[in-house]
């Protein structure tokens, strides 16, 4: 599963936003979405169902071992 991860900046605050799609079910099918976001002025990234909960528990993992050697 896959999905597109679009990023734009806040007019009111010029904060960076990110904002995900639905998931589709074809790499295909998501570069397809990508291209219309990156013709609208877009910029996005596609993100496999996999790496994002792989990053997050790699994350949580590097923080835990940061703590744990400051006590």
């Amino acid at each position: 599963m896959y999905r597109v991860v679009t990023q734009y900046r806040d007019q009111g605050s010029s904060r960076p936003v990110k904002e995900y799609g639905p998931w589709h079910d074809s790499r295909p099918n998501a570069e397809h979405w990508a291209e219309v976001l990156r013709g609208m002025g877009y910029v996005v990234e596609i993100q496999s169902q996999g790496s994002g909960a792989m990053a997050e528990q790699d994350d949580n993992h590097m923080l835990a071992a940061a703590l744990a050697n400051m006590a």
